[in-house]
């Protein structure tokens, strides 16, 4: 410390320089509503035309699941095999290499795709799954034709935006691919006598290059190549075969060739316009304020040059998001701040209260330095660990600035009075830090996407107070001592003590000449007394709701829509358009809405569908926040909206404040059979949906799509020598047609799809198709047969998808209960499900999961983290005081601590949540610096006083002020929060300030008692 005060020039450059580095930090940091969250997972698509979700199933879905089993690093597997598509997720454990594993997937996808039909395209890996969405725009028009016809103007949109920098890519919803259409007509192959075998050899022999190799002649080596098509008019003369009369037949003669729109996938109406999306995503650790000023500036460009029926619309940005959230945090963190200085004014003189003032903004632009490094940027989790911190870091400086100030009192000279000032109480100021470590650096190695989401504010709590330890044993003893060294000639004057000084006086006394005291006359009924008193308290807890995670406090509430499998995106729309209609007639306070039919939101709010199609679509409604509420539209307007569209599946949701929720009951039903399989899971679905306490409850599949099911009879075909092949090859050509590579010559690149029009767009015409019977024995033309003649039609209902978890055949039943609901929902479902267990079929078996195993798991994930801290905070007190018994003492405060927290949350109403328990948790390390402090005054006071009583009695009133004022200072930080922060921080807050209140009245009130019974049992 005296190099220190000798250097103290060089001491406050360098803590410059810190400051200005900070700042520089702080303009360079990333700016977000919330902390990217990483989760390593990987999806295969594979498109198989025409094939029912068994056929799906056994030829793409398994043969893939079987290889990627073996891959080192996947966790989970899940797939769902549906018409004419499979999907697969991999989920991949947390320790691995992504990029290694995601490597291995796509060589084994590889590989393995080349097993599949001819008429299977390639496999597409997807690891960019989870994307930061920065802003969605739409493109509006009165016609759809008019958007479909801005195929050329999107795509400069699309390459303007991603040339930016910082923006990954951008999603685009509404516009169809494109695709090479060639039409085969049924009546020119018959009257030229083609088959379709001969015009898909034709065509992949025309449009696949063809290596031939190099010549040499005399000294140059010359490369040889054949002459492609380059343009697609070219295509029409492609040569086919002759027909009867020997002349040469041309693709032209027989089919037609244009470019057309692929199936729409998506329909988007937004207030009475059809619409295109456009959502740019941000590349990884960008500043997304930044980015999206940028953007803006590029749109306003953009939009110059679309037609005059065009409009453009920002739907969504994630820097308003940011812009709402920051201003909600700056203030409450100005009013926290001020909450501090007023605290400190009260309580401590003039130029003291400046100098302390000084270490909290200090404390926080240097503890911004170390985020970067640590992968932590600037979000509403990381600014409200800063504010927690707000309260804690000058308590550091209150200590350091209170005792220099009282050694100047006893008559010390500068010199003396600033090193005996910090050498007293530096040992604790440590050790209380390394408390604040302790108690918050755990958090930071909680598992899964709650850590992910969390991990930020312990980080920022922790650098922000080791930062304010730095200043309050630099900064405030230099600067103390500079000022006291000044004043020493002048002539003495009394000495201010704060506004509240006179009333700090009388607290003193009365605290050391009549609490202490009276606590000390009868220290074991002192001691029992708080116990069952605390253990009375705690029984509070069961009167306390528990939310996991309570809803944001936005504007927009998702309605996700699932009819009847076998509805066209049209009738979805429809649907959706009627429930829209329905919502603005009905309901007031609506704002706006948009509909997004088909594959649903561009991920965006939070939602999004987890099986789309035709049959699916996304309603959301933006409420007026400044008369309702997103989670009191969903309260009022839910049940109405379930009986009015009873065709329909529907699930309301808003915006969580937190990683995404999982169902309260989900359960996995597994089993080799599909059909006994649906059978028990819709038999047990039933039975939950059948309870007062469920909202909605859901699995992944059905048996409701309808089927046309062709009966061919192979005995016929059998007698005609007619091959299978060339039958379901021509039924495929007539429905969904036949993908045959690509069209590319350099400039543009179109998937071919060949098809055979038998004069019926909408399904088959079996009596146009026809075949060709040749009788060997009698020789002559062939007879014609119509397929008509040997196939027949049934319709039935089977199976939509035929989902899988890990290989195996596995049906996800999801239930969610009505509000306040949640205990009895689960009690309940969880005796309906061990029913159903015991009356499983042998080779089934149900699994059970969703947010209550996942709330146990967090639990007790958290229970060990909290052990581990009370370990290393009794460690470290262990050292400190050389003792084993004084720990115990000192932890005992931890356990005060909970049964505030309790109380504060049983009287404000306000839930046990995620942040309430981890603010429960962080308490154990901001309480004990209260009783470290206590204590270390005791110890050092028995060595002057001869009676243990009169030591704690001194130390009691040496360190009451200190300990009042770093308490109000810490409650003072949290206290706007509770009022005007966020419903996701409330809980937190709450638990902090109660608990801290309440642990420093009773450990002023029993300390004393327990310190003298513990100082008798030891002796």
């Amino acid at each position: 410390m005296k190099h220190l005060i000798n250097y103290r020039k060089i001491v406050w450059v360098f803590i410059a320089l810190l400051i200005f580095t900070g700042i520089f930090t702080y303009v360079q940091l990333p700016k977000r509503d919330i902390p990217e969250i990483t989760q390593n997972i990987a999806s295969i698509s594979t498109v198989y035309p025409g094939a029912n979700p068994e056929e799906v199933e056994q030829t793409i879905t398994n043969p893939l699941e079987n290889v990627l089993a073996d891959v080192d690093g996947i966790a989970e597997m899940s797939s769902a095999s549906t018409t004419g598509f499979s999907a697969i997720t991999l989920s991949l454990d947390s320790d691995v290499n992504a990029e290694t594993v995601y490597g291995t997937i796509r060589q084994t996808v590889l590989e393995e795709s080349a097993t599949f039909p001819d008429n299977v395209p390639s496999s597409t890996v997807s690891t960019d799954i989870i994307t930061s969405n920065v802003a969605t725009y739409h493109l509006l028009a009165d016609e759809q034709s008019t958007l479909l016809e801005m195929r050329n103007q999107v795509e400069e949109w699309e390459n303007a935006l991603t040339a930016i920098n910082g923006v990954d890519a951008v999603l685009i919803k509404g516009l169809p691919d494109q695709l090479l259409s060639i039409s085969m007509n049924n009546d020119d192959l018959g009257s030229n006598q083609i088959q379709p075998n001969q015009v898909i050899s034709a065509i992949n022999t025309a449009i696949s290059p063809t290596a031939i190799g190099s010549e040499q002649k005399e000294d140059t080596i010359y490369q040889l190549s054949l002459d492609s098509y380059q343009e697609i008019d070219g295509l029409n003369d492609i040569y086919i075969g002759q027909n009867q009369r020997n002349q040469p037949v041309y693709l032209g003669d027989i089919a037609s060739i244009q470019v057309e729109n692929d199936a729409i996938d998506d329909i988007i109406r937004y207030q009475d316009q059809y619409a295109l999306s456009l959502t740019v995503q941000a590349q990884e650790g960008v500043n997304i304020a930044q980015l999206q000023d940028q953007i803006n500036v590029e749109i306003e460009q953009l939009k110059q040059e679309l037609p005059s029926e065009v409009t453009v619309d920002r739907f969504y940005t994630q820097s308003t998001v940011i812009n709402e959230v920051y201003s909600s945090l700056i203030t409450s963190f100005a009013i926290s701040l001020i909450a501090v200085l007023v605290i400190m004014l009260l309580g401590l003189p003039l130029s003291s209260a400046i100098l302390v003032a000084l270490a909290i903004p200090i404390s926080i632009i240097i503890g911004l330095i170390p985020l970067p490094y640590a992968g932590v940027d600037l979000n509403q989790i990381s600014i409200i660990g800063m504010i927690v911190a707000i309260g804690i870091l000058v308590d550091d400086a209150i200590v350091v600035n209170d005792n220099i100030q009282r050694r100047f009192q006893l008559g010390d000279a500068p010199l003396q009075g600033t090193i005996r000032g910090v050498r007293e109480i530096a040992v604790s100021i440590i050790t209380s830090t390394l408390m604040i470590v302790f108690s918050f650096l755990p958090l930071t190695f909680l598992s899964g996407s709650n850590g992910d989401f969390i991990r930020s504010l312990p980080l920022a709590l922790i650098c922000t107070v080791v930062a304010s330890t730095i200043m309050a044993l630099t900064l405030i003893p230099t600067v103390q001592y500079t000022k006291q060294k000044k004043s020493k000639k002048k002539k003495s004057k009394t000495k201010s003590v704060g506004i509240l000084g006179p009333l700090f006086k009388r607290i003193e006394k009365v605290y050391a000449d009549k609490i202490i005291p009276a606590t000390l006359k009868k220290p074991w009924l002192t001691v029992t007394s708080g116990i069952v008193l605390s253990l009375l308290l705690v029984l509070l807890v069961f009167k306390v709701p528990f939310e996991f995670f309570p809803a944001a406090d936005r504007a927009e509430v998702t309605i996700s829509a699932q009819l009847p499998e076998g509805t066209t995106i049209e009738s979805t729309n429809q649907a959706l358009e009627d429930m829209e209609d329905y919502i603005l007639q009905e309901a007031d306070n609506v704002a706006e809405t948009v509909i997004y039919s088909g594959s649903g939101l561009p991920g965006i709010f939070g939602s999004s569908l987890t099986r789309s199609g035709e049959n699916t679509g996304q309603l959301v409604v933006r409420i007026d926040r400044d008369e309702t509420s997103a989670s009191a539209f969903i309260n009022e307007w839910e049940t109405s909206l379930r009986e009015e569209f009873q065709d329909a599946e529907l699930f309301l949701e808003t915006i969580v404040s937190g990683p995404p929720p999982s169902p309260s009951v989900e359960v996995k039903v597994q089993g080799p059979d599909i059909d006994q399989l649906v059978t028990i899971a819709d038999n047990l679905q039933q039975e939950l949906a059948n309870l007062d306490t469920a909202k909605i409850v859901t699995n992944n599949t059905s048996q409701e799509q309808p089927f046309i099911n062709y009966q061919i009879d192979r005995d016929y075909l059998a007698e005609q020598g007619i091959d299978i092949n060339q039958v379901t090859g021509l039924l495929q050509l007539a429905n969904v047609g036949a993908p045959l590579g690509d069209f590319d010559n350099g400039v543009e690149r179109l998937p071919i799809q060949l098809s055979l029009d038998d004069g019926n767009p909408e399904g088959i015409n079996l009596n146009a198709l026809e075949i060709p019977v040749f009788n060997q024995a009698e020789g002559g033309p062939p007879t014609i047969v119509s397929f008509d003649e040997f196939i027949t039609t049934e319709t039935t209902e089977k199976i939509g998808a035929i989902p899988h978890l890990n290989g195996d055949r596995t049906i996800t039943i999801e239930g969610y209960e009505m509000d306040g609901e949640a205990s009895a929902f689960t009690e309940s479902a969880e005796e309906i499900i061990a029913n159903a267990s015991a009356d499983l079929p042998e080779g089934y078996q149900i699994l059970e999961d969703g947010e209550a195993s996942a709330e146990t798991a967090f639990f007790i994930e958290v229970a060990k983290l909290f052990l581990i801290v009370l370990f290393l905070i009794y460690l470290t007190i262990a050292i400190q005081f050389n003792s084993l018994l004084t720990p115990l003492l000192v932890t005992s405060t931890v356990f005060l601590a909970v049964t505030g927290a309790i109380v504060g949350l049983f009287i404000s109403g306000q839930p046990l949540s995620f942040l309430a328990v981890l603010g429960i948790v962080s308490l154990s390390g901001v309480v004990v610096r209260n009783s470290i402090l206590l204590i270390e005054f005791i110890e050092q006071n028995k060595i002057r006083y001869e009676s243990t009583m009169t030591a704690i009695i001194e130390a009691g009133r040496a360190r009451i002020r200190p300990i009042i004022l770093t308490t109000l200072t810490s409650i003072a930080a949290l206290t706007p929060i509770i009022f005007t922060g966020d419903v996701l921080f409330k809980p937190l807050a709450v638990s902090i300030v109660f608990g801290l209140l309440f642990s420093t009245i009773l450990t002023l009130a029993l300390l004393p008692a327990f310190y003298i019974t513990m100082d008798r049992v030891r002796k």
